[in-house]
């Protein structure tokens, strides 16, 4: 039955949708109330292409799951690493030096008595100590722990009993009467009875009541009746010992307790070593140790030599402080040194001027100055895996819009507003992206320990946004003008317009920008842009790969279709004309960005183990180094036991003198006495100063008292001008001239040196072969020894020699650069970083394959019913997809290469090294790093596209069904 005329058929009827377009089956004019009605229709709308593409829609949220928490844990996970050196850093010193302590002088000379006896009063002190709490600056916290204040004399005073343990017969021990405050707290007593305030006798012969702990007692042979006298310049002091205390506490609390151990003798007497003097001898050793006076006595120690001392020592809870929040702690500390601060608590105290202890201040500024060494390396990385992971997220974006072209032209077609089309694209979006997005952010606050949300929530929230986003600005940048059907692109003949011209341009300026600021400033920790330069070099060379890809790809296509066979000329066809440059353009950038981050990281990486293996080669001149000290002799078994053991492959033995004299040039240098024809070898093998050993021998008849040939540092060789000089060693002078010129050599660890022939040297004076001046005491062996084998030789000739050889191994000392942990957790995450980068650059080149699977599955299809073999149909995928792999492969590799010569000046890695300033770390090109990941691209690609067409060309075994339902297959 036809309709009526002028009647409306349903296919006829238009209705406004979510979208503001007109469109197909529903009545104009029936809506209800406007925002819920346009929810409802939103809602009809948006749940079946959902349903319809569920793969696709779940495959989305992993990537924003992944991504986002990802983004949110990234910052966390450097902060924990912060905080974790910071902690160990600050476990590795001594308990006072954690804690915040000054001293003020009580001196006889500084002020009037009364003055000074009101000064060191219990009241005053204790004021003192408090303003001295209050003081301390943000983020540094007091802990809880009982503050340590009181006064103590300024000087110990030598205790002359004869009763007293003395180490050194001519050194008797040295005491220290301190009025530490809260003693009854922090002490039990064990016997006798607390000394009391009251001081006996007139000035100069004072007597005072003290007590002393137990260990104290035991070891200065003390107990309650004992006494002991400290003379001074007005008469002697006498300590009379009234009881015995027992601190309270574990062990572990005594020994990390700042109360107790801010003063070296506090808790038990301390040995200390008095050093020999310049002309030689043996260390002296005296006992150091504390009595506690009552606080009122505290007058009696202005008279003891030197007077009086007040001390504050204030534990604070560095448990609490944050990696990132060491700076401010050291400026908070520096300013009380000087400043405002400074001033307001001398002010406060009103003890006088306040010596603060700079222990705590030079630690943190320590930590602080490692921190910003590692920070390039981190920003680099970091910033590297953000772009990667945002390309990917924009290429996701795209595809889903290319994926839905038809449609939108559609809706455009029949009315869509732009803002209603973006509106309900945003929509889309979000009803994925946001649920994976807070799942992923609470997963991210649950599972890391970082002590700050603010950077990790900024970081969620911008992958969150470029999720949400990528969709509806495609669409709308894509249909901004209504369009009748889907216009076709051409790699090969779509002419760049004006406005991509002027972004590239401006993309170009700023790389150029980078570079420039991060070779002229460095890599400070403030120089955003200098981090940004390998993202922005990749995203150059992206620019440039994009501009040049027609042209091989012309060229290429032009010349296939000279040849036979349809294969090469269709795939090439097909990579000109597939994919758009929206397609194409994220793509490049996340392989780039990976590729370039991944060589660029690996290269520092290098750089850093590179400058370790030089430093730690310099400090022990070959692979292991034993030395004699004290200028005695090797045994020659070492020497055989040596070159015999597991991995040593040569030993040289040599004499080293440390203090021989140029006179008239240089009063101080090191001279190695060496076998020169190993010598040589062992110097070219660890290109140490490599030389000829020639130039070191004396042809045979050469007259006598001819200079001998020596290699000399290039400074010595500078001040000898050409000529030569008398070398002085112990009991021998030789004329030397300097016949080859080295910054180092194996020998010598740093300074000026000469290096001469051992055995021109014996042809010169005769009488000096078979001395001491020529026998060996520094053995270096090369090769890979173990270390294990080598320690149980040198402990097996200790007890044989008349003093303890010296062992040092090259792999130890490289070790020693690498123990911070700040130093560990930097290059895991750098590492963790980069194969995050690697893993999206995989996922972008997955989801480039499933967007072509409809498309290419109909083709194959309709390729096979021509007669097409499989095996022609795997080789055109390869030929349409792998060009622009294989010109991303190289160009990665190429940008790598490029950015170690560009960028690598401006990043110095000697403190991420750990290495001495003497021997800088720079970035250093790794072959490894730049030709491994490029290579994994085209095998992962190429490993992709073969799965995909023998997946696809599976079809041609049913292609009447194929065929059939093509069409909705490629929309």
């Amino acid at each position: 039955m036809k309709p009526t005329p002028g009647a409306r058929t349903p296919a006829d009827t238009t209705t406004t949708d979510a979208t503001g377009t007109t469109g197909p089956g529903s009545t104009a004019g029936t809506t209800g109330p406007g925002s819920r009605s346009r929810t409802r229709r939103a809602d009809r709308w948006l749940r079946p292409r959902l349903r319809a593409d569920a793969g696709r829609t779940w495959l989305l949220a992993a990537l924003v799951l992944v991504t986002v928490f990802t983004a949110a844990a990234l910052p966390r996970l450097a902060d924990t690493t912060a905080d974790h050196a910071l902690r160990a850093t600050l476990d590795d010193i001594r308990p006072a030096q954690r804690a915040l302590s000054a001293t003020a002088t009580a001196a006889p000379q500084d002020a009037a008595p009364d003055v000074l006896r009101d000064l060191v009063r219990p009241g005053t002190v204790h004021r003192a100590g408090k303003a001295f709490h209050d003081a301390v600056p943000a983020p540094l916290t007091p802990d809880r722990a009982p503050a340590a204040h009181g006064v103590h004399n300024a000087t110990p005073a030598e205790a002359t009993d004869p009763g007293l343990p003395r180490p050194s017969r001519d050194l008797p021990p040295r005491a220290t009467l301190s009025t530490q405050s809260g003693l009854d707290r922090a002490t039990r007593l064990v016997s006798g009875h607390r000394p009391r305030a009251t001081v006996h006798g007139p000035q100069g012969h004072r007597r005072l009541q003290a007590a002393l702990t137990e260990d104290t007692a035991r070891r200065m042979k003390l107990g309650v009746g004992d006494t002991f006298h400290l003379p001074g310049p007005a008469g002697t002091t006498t300590v009379e010992i009234t009881g015995i205390l027992a601190p309270r506490g574990s062990s572990t609390h005594l020994r990390d307790s700042v109360y107790w151990n801010a003063e070296e003798s506090t808790r038990r007497p301390a040995l200390v070593t008095v050093p020999p003097e310049p002309g030689g001898g043996a260390p002296k050793h005296y006992w150091h140790f504390t009595a506690f006076l009552h606080p009122d006595a505290s007058r009696a120690l202005i008279e003891l030599p030197d007077g009086a001392e007040l001390f504050f020592h204030q534990p604070l809870d560095t448990g609490r402080l944050a990696g990132h929040q060491a700076a401010d702690a050291a400026d908070g500390l520096a300013a009380l040194t000087s400043g405002a601060p400074a001033a307001r608590l001398q002010q406060h105290a009103g003890v006088g001027a306040l010596t603060l202890d700079p222990d705590l201040r030079e630690t943190l500024a320590g930590f602080q100055k490692e921190h910003a060494a590692v920070q390039p390396l981190l920003l680099i990385s970091g910033l590297g895996l953000a772009t990667t992971a945002l390309a990917v997220l924009l290429l996701a974006g795209v595809l889903t819009a290319e994926r839905s072209r038809d449609e939108h032209v559609l809706l455009r077609a029949r009315g869509a507003s732009l803002a209603g089309l973006t509106a309900l694209l945003t929509a889309r979006a979000a009803a994925v992206a946001l649920p994976a997005a807070a799942v992923a952010t609470a997963l991210a606050l649950t599972l890391t320990d970082g002590t700050r949300t603010g950077p990790a929530l900024t970081a969620a929230a911008a992958a969150t946004a470029v999720a949400v986003l990528a969709l509806p600005l495609r669409a709308a940048l894509t249909h901004r003008r209504v369009q009748t059907t889907a216009a076709r692109t051409d790699l090969t003949r779509t002419r760049p317009s004006r406005r991509r011209t002027v972004l590239e341009l401006t993309g170009l300026a700023v790389l150029a920008t980078a570079v420039l600021a991060l070779r002229r400033d460095g890599s400070d920790d403030g120089n955003a842009l200098a981090a940004l330069a390998p993202v922005l070099l990749a995203l150059a060379c992206a620019i440039l790969l994009l501009r040049c890809y027609p042209l091989p790809l012309r060229l290429a296509a032009r010349l296939a279709a000279r040849c036979r066979g349809p294969v090469a000329f269709l795939g090439l066809a097909r990579a000109a004309r597939a994919p758009s440059p929206a397609t194409v353009a994220p793509t490049l950038v996340a392989l780039l960005v990976a590729l370039t981050v991944a060589g660029f990281g690996g290269s520092v990486l290098t750089g850093i183990h590179d400058g370790r293996d030089r430093a730690a080669l310099a400090a022990v001149g070959a692979d292991a180094r034993f030395e004699a000290p004290d200028a005695e002799d090797l045994l020659p078994q070492l020497a055989r036991r040596t070159a015999h053991a597991p991995g040593v492959t040569h030993t040289t033995t040599l004499r080293v003198h440390d203090d021989a004299e140029l006179p008239g040039v240089t009063d101080h240098l090191t001279v190695a006495l060496v076998d020169a024809p190993a010598y040589a070898r062992l110097a070219r093998r660890n290109h140490q100063g490599a030389f000829p050993a020639d130039a070191l021998t004396v042809p045979r008849g050469t007259p006598a008292g001819r200079p001998l040939p020596a290699l000399a540092s290039r400074g010595l060789a500078r001040a000898l001008h050409g000529g030569h000089a008398e070398l002085a060693l112990p009991g021998l002078e030789l004329p030397v001239r300097a016949a080859v010129t080295r910054d180092n050599t194996p020998a010598v660890r740093d300074g000026a040196f000469l290096v001469l022939s051992r055995e021109a040297v014996a042809r010169a004076r005769p009488d000096t072969r078979g001395t001491a001046l020529l026998a060996p005491n520094t053995l270096l062996a090369d090769g890979d020894p173990d270390p294990a084998a080598l320690h149980r030789i040198h402990d097996k000739a200790g007890p044989h020699a008349d003093t303890r050889v010296l062992l040092t191994l090259r792999s130890e000392e490289r070790a020693r650069y690498a123990d911070t942990v700040l130093q560990h957790g930097a290059e895991q995450l750098c590492t963790a970083a980069t194969l995050g980068a690697a893993g999206y650059a995989a996922l972008a080149v997955l989801l480039t394959l499933l967007h072509a699977v409809p498309e290419r599955r109909a083709l194959l299809v309709r390729l096979s019913t021509l007669g097409l073999p499989r095996r022609h149909g795997q080789g055109l995928l390869l030929w349409e997809s792998l060009p622009l792999y294989a010109l991303t492969a190289a160009a990665g590799a190429l940008t790598g290469l490029a950015a170690v010569p560009l960028l690598g000046p401006g990043i110095d890695l000697t403190a991420l090294a750990g290495t001495p300033d003497t021997f800088p770390a720079h970035v250093t090109a790794d072959p490894a790093s730049l030709t491994l990941p490029p290579l994994a691209l085209l095998a992962l690609a190429a490993a992709g596209l073969l799965l995909q067409a023998r997946l696809t060309t599976r079809a041609a075994n049913r292609p009447t069904a194929e065929l059939r339902t093509e069409h909705q297959e490629t929309r």
